[in-house]
């Protein structure tokens, strides 16, 4: 196995709520903000898999509780309050 190989078979094995928890803080430590585009790509990794499970449902839940206490755009608000509607 090439080391390229042994790195991408380790991230598939990372689970999905980890990958958005790594995603959140990729995107928070950016602005200390979240944008649509930055929450679509948290929302995107958990229903990769055509489901939200319940660890996905909690690491969303903490997310979206985090970016409505912080500052953001009118554009977020909306998307905040669908993802909350859709999944949660």
């Amino acid at each position: 196995m090439t080391q390229e190989t042994t790195r991408s078979v380790k991230l598939s094995a990372i689970p999905s709520h980890v990958k958005m928890i790594m995603e959140s803080i990729k995107s928070f430590a950016n602005d200390g903000l979240y944008s649509v585009d930055e929450l679509e790509r948290i929302i995107t990794i958990a229903i990769e898999d055509g489901e939200i499970d319940a660890d996905e449902r909690r690491v969303l839940a903490t997310v979206l509780n985090k970016a409505k206490d912080i500052p953001f755009d009118e554009e977020v608000k909306p998307y905040i309050t669908s993802l909350r509607k859709l999944y949660l």
